[in-house]
């Protein structure tokens, strides 16, 4: 599981049941995708489907482009 601590709060990737990788924010998991690394870039382009974290485009420094940018919780 990686953790980005963002404006709007903690936003997780995490693997899920299924073996995809899960965007999470608030409890939800808002997307799924075969790689940590294309969740990763769609939070760095606020294409996740989450209103409270995509309406920020344009307006949040520093938002990591690669998963390596990302907190790794063990």
């Amino acid at each position: 599981m990686w953790v980005y601590h963002s404006p709007i709060g903690n936003l997780f990737i995490r693997r899920l049941d299924d073996g995809s990788y899960g965007f999470e924010y608030d409890g939800t998991v808002w997307e799924s995708s075969p790689s940590p690394e294309i969740e990763a870039d769609n939070v760095f382009m606020h294409v996740t489907g989450c209103y409270e974290w995509d309406k920020l485009a344009g307006q949040v420094d520093g938002v990591p482009d690669t998963i390596g940018g990302w907190e790794k919780l063990t």
